[in-house]
């Protein structure tokens, strides 16, 4: 039994690498979608400072941006929460294998300090996708009531 006992451990390290690889993996592709996302939202916030006339002027310019933005708003706003649910399971599943099969080592993904840094860092995220949806809402109120 003692023959066994090292591969199954060394197995176990294998199976927990892998988890470990999948959550930095999910939580890289949150940050892309979340950076490129914030880009292009600044790049349709930038269109209007640039060219505020074009807001107050022509009408459909005014609904084309400020569409445009409330739709990538509102699906950035969906695949952050889909994103962050996601890696959320992943972690729940390393930390019970974790305190499964590795008792006597310390849980890098205990439910204390990891999820608790982890709430604050997506709650952040949405309150700066929140600014984005109120700019558009709010610009949006402001051409729709002037005319």
């Amino acid at each position: 039994m003692s023959e066994r006992e090292p591969a199954d451990l060394s197995d176990k390290a294998t199976l927990f690498q892998a988890y470990v690889d999948l959550i930095n993996s999910e939580r890289e592709t949150i940050w892309a979608r979340h950076n490129a996302l914030l880009v292009a939202n600044s790049l349709i916030v930038g269109a209007i400072a640039i060219s505020p006339t074009a807001l107050w002027t022509d009408e459909w310019a005014a609904v084309g941006l400020l569409g445009a933005g409330l739709l990538i708003s509102t699906v950035w706003l969906l695949i952050t929460i889909h994103g962050w649910l996601l890696l959320q399971r992943h972690v729940e599943l390393a930390s019970s294998f974790t305190t499964t099969y590795f008792p006597h080592l310390p849980n890098p993904f205990n439910q204390t300090g990891y999820h608790r840094s982890e709430i604050w860092i997506h709650l952040l995220a949405l309150m700066l996708i929140s600014v984005f949806v109120l700019v558009y809402l709010g610009l949006g109120y402001v051409r729709l009531t002037s005319g």
